[in-house]
């Protein structure tokens, strides 16, 4: 009688080692694709960038967890790669992210959300709009919903977050839109900025950035 649950416990022991080795393997991966893109371990300055996240983020709800972050200097400046955490009561919620300096003409925080190039705009892309930009506990305390100019309602923007009264080219110059436009093609779900600092986010731990077509997206952006 035992027979059978010992087949089961050896092959579920071997899916978890299974698992836990492909997990390991593309961390290695990606920390060899983070190398080679110029990234390295950060010194003294990494202490400042939960302050920086939470800032970002501005939700008195939320706390936040930065883990492995590293840097890539582009002269006086920095981009930093890391995984983010979001915990509230016992809920976690982990993505990748890149945080680099980014001109505005206000330092007034911006949530920006993307569809990938090749989702049609629809039924489906108005759905995932009114979701992405819904009242979610999750988004900064001083936003609420944005219009998106008509000059831009055919292009890939298709949700803005921003305070009240705002417009979109007060807080963002539309060059900075285009090069934003195709981002995410490129795995990004979401694009925050507060200051000087702007905020490229996945999907999730699992949906990773595609750093290979983002990076020159970033170092123009932070250039």
């Amino acid at each position: 009688m035992l027979l059978p649950f010992v087949i089961f416990a050896v092959g579920f022991a071997g899916l978890v080692l299974w698992v836990l080795r492909k997990d390991r393997a593309s961390r290695a991966e990606r920390g060899r694709e983070l190398s080679e893109l110029g990234f390295r371990p950060c010194g003294p300055e990494s202490h400042t960038l939960v302050e920086r996240v939470t800032r970002l983020e501005n939700n008195s709800e939320y706390r936040y967890k930065v883990q492995a972050p590293l840097c890539l200097s582009l002269g006086e400046k920095a981009v930093y790669h890391y995984t983010k955490e979001r915990r509230r009561q016992g809920n976690i919620v982990a993505v990748e992210e890149l945080l680099f300096p980014l001109q505005r003409p206000a330092p007034d925080g911006l949530v920006l959300f993307y569809k990938p190039s090749s989702l049609r705009r629809g039924t489906t892309t108005t759905l995932i709009s009114h979701v992405a930009t819904g009242a979610w506990d999750a988004r900064p305390d001083d936003v609420v919903p944005l219009d998106i100019p008509i000059d831009l309602q055919q292009g890939n923007l298709i949700g803005a977050l921003a305070p009240a009264g705002a417009s979109l080219y007060e807080l963002i110059d539309p060059k900075t839109l285009v090069q934003l436009e195709p981002v995410a093609d490129f795995g990004v779900l979401a694009v925050s900025c507060r200051g000087d600092d702007c905020a490229l986010t996945s999907a999730g731990s699992r949906s990773p950035l595609d750093l290979a077509r983002l990076w020159p997206v970033v170092r123009q952006l932070a250039g």
